[in-house]
């Protein structure tokens, strides 16, 4: 009830964490929760909801509008993009949160899930409903962002043989190799990720694309320059997260590099770790959330029990738990310490702390390496964000 509050952005992405953690101080307990597939698809289509209306406001209304003001004159004498469009890609975030709260009841700060499950129980008509809102967005995508259909898309392993003009994507694109953002933004070229998509559900980093199993045991919360530290004057509140004292970055990019997107894979070839292979993992993700979600709704068994209810925990048990979702993006880990029956710690460390944490000048963190040495604030502003200025669980 608590924890999704502390974002009204990714909320889902905030619960779900918690649950993963309490689930796993049972596990660690001996009481194995078997969760029904029903349970997990439905944890799954609120979570792909909240990702895509992400996704999608992020390129929309961040990216877009930056992109267009760099680049007035050449606008100005395009007709690819209407007025409109903007209005349409509105209503595509209302339908597809409208697909979610049929399951989450509500957005933001739905608590739909318990330990063992979800509270919901769709019928046949929720199932259909949730398919009709899940194909107007799906049409937006493809008349508008895409210009072909999801599955062409989804097909393609070189984004440029797209780039025809008839489409909102071609336009960007376009917009960014003109501007030079396939040069600048440029961090380490390291990603990690520890949570479960597109099949790979161990944590993983890449070194460019050198693939390593990681452990999240060597997850540290670095306190360097912030006012948590008493060994010197702190200039911030944030913590940063790192591995093993090194930054990585996390998110689309990074869950796409790991998992071998032949399409990303191609573009970082090209332009490696720049402004438009992260925009275009961010915007490819969008398709293969759709797709998924889509196949969810057609395999879901509404037969099949929601909640498998846990024991309570004892009052004299102790124990610890850690959570791990891949949020918007990217890695959100929720850690709890429970001591007889009671909850005396929790630790959140939000995707925001890995791409936006803070650095030195000597190391500095993800996105303040891929800003360093531009030409220019303008430049700047638009590479930051290309990672997402959003940083709504670092201060809370």
């Amino acid at each position: 009830m608590i924890t999704p509050r502390v974002c009204g952005i990714c909320s889902h992405s905030h619960v779900n964490a918690t649950i993963l953690a309490i689930e796993d101080c049972y596990k660690n307990l001996g009481i194995d929760l078997k969760l029904t597939n029903k349970a997990k698809y439905i944890r799954e289509l609120v979570l792909n909801a909240e990702k895509i209306q992400n996704h999608i406001k992020w390129f929309y209304f961040l990216i877009l509008p930056e992109l267009f003001k760099i680049n007035k004159a050449k606008f100005a004498q395009t007709e690819a993009f209407k007025d409109k469009e903007w209005f349409e890609a509105q209503n595509a975030l209302s339908s597809i949160l409208k697909m979610g709260a049929i399951f989450s009841g509500q957005w933001p700060h739905g608590s739909y899930a318990m330990s063992g499950g979800v509270t919901c129980d769709p019928l046949e008509s929720d199932i259909l409903n949730a398919k009709n809102y899940l194909f107007e967005v799906k049409e937006f995508c493809e008349e508008r962002l895409y210009g072909c259909s999801i599955d062409e898309f989804l097909e393609l392993d070189n984004i440029f043989d797209l780039i025809d003009g008839n489409s909102t994507l071609d336009l960007a694109v376009t917009f960014m190799k003109e501007s030079g953002f396939d040069k600048i933004g440029k961090s380490y070229d390291r990603f990690i990720s520890f949570g479960d998509h597109k099949g790979v559900n161990e944590p993983v980093k890449a070194l460019k694309t050198r693939l390593f199993k990681t452990d999240i045991k060597f997850v540290e919360e670095s306190l360097k320059n912030s006012f948590f530290d008493s060994s010197e004057k702190g200039f911030t509140y944030s913590k940063s997260a790192v591995y093993k004292d090194k930054f990585y970055e996390v998110g689309p990019l990074a869950r796409l590099m790991i998992s071998k997107d032949p399409m990303i894979r191609d573009c970082h070839r090209r332009c490696t770790d720049s402004v438009i292979t992260r925009i275009i993992a961010r915007v490819k993700e969008i398709a293969m959330l759709l797709k998924r979600s889509e196949n969810i709704l057609e395999n879901i068994d509404i037969g099949e029990k929601s909640l498998t209810a846990p024991k309570y925990m004892p009052k004299d048990i102790s124990s610890q738990g850690v959570g791990v979702v891949e949020a918007a993006r990217g890695t959100l880990i929720h850690k709890i310490w429970v001591e007889e029956g009671k909850i005396v710690k929790f630790d959140i460390i939000p995707p925001t702390v890995w791409n936006l944490g803070n650095g030195t000048p000597l190391n500095p963190a993800i996105a303040q390496k891929a800003i360093i040495g531009l030409s220019s604030i303008e430049e700047a502003d638009f590479v930051f964000k290309s990672f997402d200025i959003c940083s709504v669980c670092t201060t809370q």
